[in-house]
């Protein structure tokens, strides 16, 4: 039978309900939904496939719960999406002032909105990672990503167990067994 594990020290739980547990070292509940068994650890996310637009409108809370990992790979997306927009509302002030035209001035308005909305959106994003990193990456390269994922591959995985029995010496010629 399986026993009921912290998540994050491997101590066995005390269940309080149905939705909630109790850890007696870390000192607190811990929910259902991420309560291990046998010592196991929590498994780490990792980003599949990437939808910009799906998470450029999530909220500041709904941002705070998307791995490290996804946070990296969306302030890189938000950088591009942030330049690009810079780009074009420049790009829409110049014909303006050349053509004499005010055509263009919603344009510029728009992408200077939009502008505007991601670099907000990407100040949030930085100061999450801000705060799980201690800092914010100046860039960050497809090879960072690549070595990031590569390293939560490579993560231990191992249960969390702490053995309290010594390990028995198999006696050689040259050895003596100890018990």
């Amino acid at each position: 039978m399986s026993t009921c594990t912290c998540p994050y020290c491997g101590s066995n739980l005390e269940r309080i309900n149905e939705k909630q547990y109790y850890c007696e070292f870390c000192v607190m509940n811990v929910a259902a939904e991420i309560v291990q068994k046998d010592g196991g650890r929590l498994p780490v996310r990792k980003v599949t496939e990437f939808v910009l637009d799906a998470y450029t409108h999530k909220t500041t809370p709904e941002l705070m719960i998307l791995s490290t990992f996804e946070l990296l790979y969306l302030l890189s997306c938000l950088r591009k999406e942030r330049s690009s927009m810079y780009g074009l509302f420049n790009t829409f002030r110049k014909v303006g002032e050349e053509t004499g035209e005010d055509d263009f001035k919603d344009s510029e308005q728009e992408s200077i909105q939009e502008y505007e909305n991601v670099t907000r959106k990407m100040f949030v994003v930085e100061n999450i990672i801000r705060q799980r990193l201690g800092y914010v990456p100046n860039r960050i390269t497809e090879k960072a990503l690549a070595t990031y994922q590569s390293n939560m591959l490579k993560d231990k995985k191992g249960p969390m167990v702490i053995r309290k029995e010594r390990k028995e010496k198999v006696q050689t010629k040259s050895s003596v067994s100890f018990k």
